[in-house]
């Protein structure tokens, strides 16, 4: 899935963390997490709940947008997959944060 994240209002986030669960019947890709931290985009990452909740630790977020591709691999079956969320919010701050919900699209891809 393709991630941006952006500062709306105010100034830019010191850290800011990235969390985020996978659809059903989904796992994240620790490989492809390995290069966003290599890539510096990133400064850690931690994966939960058997790789279907990903932490994202971001040293901050800007006005302008930073955008990635967050990897995860299909491992069940599953019909009616139920939404997944993504949320951002700054580290020192939570009130400064945002949620999504997205669902699976055309050809199993997030």
């Amino acid at each position: 899935m393709r991630v941006c994240v952006a500062v709306i209002r105010g100034e830019k986030t010191n850290k800011a963390i990235i969390e985020a669960n996978s659809p059903s019947g989904f796992e994240f890709d620790d490989q492809s997490l390995d290069l966003l931290k290599e890539g510096k985009l990133i400064k850690k990452w931690e994966l939960q709940e058997s790789n279907s909740r990903v932490y994202l630790y971001l040293e901050s977020v800007k006005r302008s947008d930073t955008c990635f591709n967050l990897v995860a691999v299909q491992t069940n079956l599953v019909s009616n997959t139920a939404r997944a969320y993504a949320k951002v919010y700054d580290y020192y701050n939570m009130t400064r944060s945002t949620e999504t919900f997205y669902s699976i699209t055309n050809h199993g891809r997030v």
